[in-house]
């Protein structure tokens, strides 16, 4: 059954031959308001869902402070059991400050966990069980 999240994402969503979570975390700007009650509703969404899930989160245009970030990292904390793959897109600099944020807490297991600036790289790896990065844009924690 396909129903959209949230953040107005389809879920599941379908992708060369896999599936995985959107979740539009994307054009809040300086919004960090609007953002945490987006982030509020899609924890309970998908903890009170049965399944695990592939999940891919979209950051672009959202300015994310210090504060901002460490939110998102406890968010994903707090949803890790429910999490099969994690794919994380934005910026280069957002990129940076999240995988350091990332590095000082172990979250999830070792290949759980993909950060990228390319879309479409990393809904592949999501769907992928294979994949390995080669592309200087991404990097696997």
């Amino acid at each position: 059954m396909i129903t959209k999240s949230p953040s107005g994402a389809l879920s599941p969503y379908y992708y060369k031959g896999g599936y995985f979570h959107g979740i539009h975390y994307g054009s809040y700007f300086e919004d960090s308001q609007a953002l945490l009650s987006m982030i509020k509703d899609e924890e309970h969404f998908i903890l009170n869902s049965p399944q695990k899930r592939r999940v891919l989160i979209d950051l672009y245009e959202t300015r994310l402070t210090k504060e901002l970030t460490l939110q998102i990292v406890e968010h994903i904390e707090r949803m890790k059991h429910k999490i099969v793959k994690l794919a994380i897109t934005t910026d280069k600099r957002s990129l940076h400050r999240l995988q350091k944020a990332f590095r000082k807490k172990t979250i999830l297991g070792d290949g759980q966990l993909y950060f990228c600036t390319d879309m479409e790289e990393a809904k592949t790896w999501l769907v992928c069980d294979h994949c390995f990065c080669s592309f200087s844009a991404c990097s696997k924690i």
